[in-house]
């Protein structure tokens, strides 16, 4: 079982992202900003990481910045979610493995994270 990281500030939407995910056969842990997500990183395996954009005290770039910075979770991709235009993910070309709208669907998200653990099966 693949085990996918929701990162969210605002409670409902990780629950509801983790809920969809679980559904659809993954494993899931919730963290409510960045700083929380590394924390969580260094002490639990991650196969998928989905992470909102604006959040405080690291957002959803300074994340992943600092993931690919750490040897341990430079190979980990992340799914960038954010009601905001997707420029930050062009701005950043092969920071992000996918690129979710806000609003997306709950069959995008599950896409998205079986597409990038697919190869790993």
């Amino acid at each position: 079982m693949f085990t996918v990281l929701v990162v969210d500030d605002e409670p409902l939407v990780a629950l509801t992202a983790a809920m969809v995910l679980s559904d659809a056969g993954f494993e899931t842990l919730e963290a409510q900003d960045g700083d929380r997500a590394l924390s969580m990183l260094a002490q639990r395996a991650v196969d998928v990481v989905v992470t909102d954009y604006m959040m405080p005290r690291r957002n959803g770039l300074e994340l992943a910045l600092a993931m690919r910075a750490d040897p341990a979770h430079a190979g980990i991709p992340v799914v960038l979610v954010s009601a905001v235009p997707g420029d930050v993910v062009s701005r950043n070309p092969g920071l992000f493995a996918a690129f979710l709208q806000k609003p997306y669907g709950a069959d995008a998200l599950v896409d998205a994270v079986r597409s990038l653990t697919a190869d790993a099966r």
